[in-house]
C-alpha cells in the first residue's frame, strides 16, 4: 500500500479497510456486472434502484458502525460491504423472479465464446479507463507524499471524490447515447446519429461548463462536504482551482470516446484512454513538480492539461473520421433510392 501513497501513520488504516473491503469484492461485481441485464430489458427504475439500495444501505450504516459502535476505519469497509451484498441480493432476486423477461439460469449454461469476445473488445476502453484512472491515482499519491504529506494525498482524495460526483452525469449523458448511436447507425438513420453526437455533446459542454463555474465561486462548498478542517480547505481550495481548471473539456473526450466505442472503433477508444491518462497525465505529474517550483501544483496542474490536450484530440478526431463516413453513408442511401 505504500505504493499507492500511504506512509507509516495511514498504513494502518488503509490495510484495515481494504482487507474488509476485498471480502466485498464479489458483491460489487454481481451487482454492477448484472445490473445491465435489467436496463436492457426496459426496468430502468428498478436498475435505478438497485443503485441506491446500496448508496443509501452505506449512508445509514455509516454513522451506526463507525460511532455507534466503535469500529472506525474497519466500520465504513463492513458498511460498505453489507451494502454492496444488499445490492448483489437485489439483482439476483429480480433476475431470477417472474418480472424479468430474461430470467437467469444457471442449468444448462454454455459459454458463447464468439459473444464473449465481441463483448470483452467493447469493453476494453472502459476497462482501460478505469485502469488509467488507477495508475495515476498511484503517480499522484506517491509524487504528493515526497512534495506535500499526508496532507495532500488528502486533498487528493477529497478532489477526486469531487470528480466524482461532477463526472458522473456526463458519463451518464455518454452512456445513454450510445446505444441510440448504435442502433441508428446499424439503421443507416444517419441524422439520427448526428443528432445524438450533437445533443451529447452540447449537453455535456453545457454541463460541465456550469459545474466548473461553481466548483470555482464556491470551492469551499464542495471540500466541506468531505472534510471541514481549516488545514485541509486552506490547502485544498487553491488545489481545487488548478485542478478543474478545464473541467469543460472533459465533455470532448467523453463525446469522443462514446461515438467510438457505439461505432464498435474499440481500438481509437482505448488508445484515446491512454494517451490522455498514461501518455499525458503520469509523466507530466512525475516531472511537473520539479520545475520552476511547482512542488504540489505540478501534480495538480496535469490533468487540466491533460483535458485540454487529450479531450481536443479525441473530440477532433472523432469529427475527422466518423463524420466523413457519415456522409459517405449518407449519400450511399441517396443513391440507392
Amino acid at each position: 500500500m505504500y505504493l499507492f501513497g500511504a506512509s507509516a501513520d495511514t498504513y494502518a488504516y488503509a490495510a484495515d479497510y481494504m482487507t474488509i473491503y476485498m471480502l466485498g469484492t464479489v458483491f460489487v461485481m454481481t451487482s454492477l456486472g448484472l445490473n445491465p441485464y435489467i436496463n436492457s430489458q426496459g426496468f430502468a427504475r428498478i436498475g435505478m434502484l438497485t443503485v441506491l439500495l446500496g448508496a443509501v444501505t452505506n449512508i445509514a450504516l455509516d454513522p451506526v458502525l463507525i460511532y455507534g459502535l466503535g469500529l472506525g476505519v474497519k466500520g465504513a469497509a463492513i458498511a460498505t460491504v453489507l451494502s454492496q451484498f444488499l445490492s448483489a441480493v437485489w439483482v439476483l432476486r429480480f433476475l431470477t423472479g417472474p418480472h424479468s423477461e430474461l430470467t437467469l439460469q444457471i442449468r444448462g449454461f454454455r459459454p458463447d465464446w464468439a459473444c464473449i469476445r465481441r463483448i470483452t473488445v467493447l469493453g476494453t476502453s472502459s476497462f482501460v479507463m478505469s485502469f488509467t484512472d488507477s495508475l495515476v491515482q498511484v503517480a499522484c499519491n506517491a509524487t504528493l507524499r515526497s512534495f506535500g504529506g499526508d496532507l495532500y494525498i488528502s486533498v487528493m482524495t477529497v478532489i477526486n471524490s469531487v470528480r466524482q460526483i461532477a463526472q458522473t452525469p456526463v458519463m451518464a449523458l455518454s452512456d445513454g447515447a450510445s446505444p441510440v448511436i448504435s442502433y441508428n447507425y446499424g439503421a443507416r438513420q444517419v441524422p439520427r446519429v448526428r443528432k445524438a453526437i450533437r445533443f451529447m455533446t452540447q449537453l455535456g459542454f453545457g454541463y460541465t461548463l456550469l459545474f466548473w463555474a461553481t466548483v470555482s465561486l464556491f470551492p469551499a462548498f464542495f471540500i466541506s462536504i468531505f472534510n471541514h478542517e481549516q488545514a485541509m480547505l486552506a490547502a485544498a481550495v487553491p488545489a481545487l482551482h488548478i485542478y478543474f481548471f478545464g473541467f469543460v473539456m472533459m465533455a470532448f473526450q467523453f463525446s469522443g470516446q462514446s461515438v467510438f466505442k457505439s461505432l464498435n472503433k474499440a481500438k481509437m477508444a482505448v488508445f484515446f484512454s491512454l494517451l490522455r491518462k498514461a501518455v499525458i497525465v503520469v509523466p507530466l505529474t512525475l516531472i511537473l513538480p520539479h520545475v520552476a517550483g511547482l512542488g504540489v501544483n505540478g501534480v495538480f496542474l496535469a490533468e487540466p492539461i491533460s483535458n485540454f490536450i487529450g479531450g481536443l484530440a479525441c473530440y477532433i478526431t472523432m469529427r475527422r473520421t466518423v463524420m466523413p463516413e457519415l456522409t459517405a453513408m449518407e449519400q450511399a442511401s441517396s443513391a440507392a433510392r
